[in-house]
């Protein structure tokens, strides 16, 4: 049973970020710290717990304009990606981001995970561009209505 919690405590985040970064920035050789950005602060964080109390998904929300949410930094540990988790928690970031009022959401997706995303209603509205210098990203986007 999987479940979605935010992280409150010191230990919720040191688990929180080592999954962002071992998933998102360690495959690609970037340093320690690069799974972080600018906009923590201001961001809703959210991550999926499995029956052992293990951080096994990752989210977060935050407005990236007035009425728009941004999904980022999702991320699902490879035993359990296919299995459900990262859907779960695009659902509850989409539910979080309509109780803020957010007319749409939208994400700044890996090209490979484009399909993931189409899946749950986004659609790519942007051209593709290098992040990092090592993996390209589109802008998808969802109306929420």
């Amino acid at each position: 049973m999987i479940t979605i919690k935010t992280p409150t405590t010191r230990d919720d985040f040191k688990a929180y970020y080592a999954l962002r970064y071992k998933i998102l920035r360690e495959p690609w050789g970037h340093p320690k710290g690069t799974e972080k950005d600018d906009y923590e602060p201001i961001s809703e964080h959210f991550m999926a717990i499995n029956e052992k109390g293990e951080v096994v998904g990752v989210a977060k929300l935050y407005e990236k304009s007035a009425g728009v949410g941004h999904i980022s930094h999702l991320a699902v540990a490879g035993e359990f990606q296919h299995k459900g988790v990262g859907h779960l928690l695009v659902q509850t970031v989409e539910m979080r981001a309509r109780e803020r009022g957010f007319h749409s959401i939208g994400s700044m997706a890996r090209v490979t995970a484009t399909k993931f995303f189409e899946r749950y209603g986004y659609r790519v509205t942007g051209i593709p561009s290098l992040h990092l210098g090592t993996t390209h990203l589109v802008w998808m986007e969802k109306e929420l209505g």
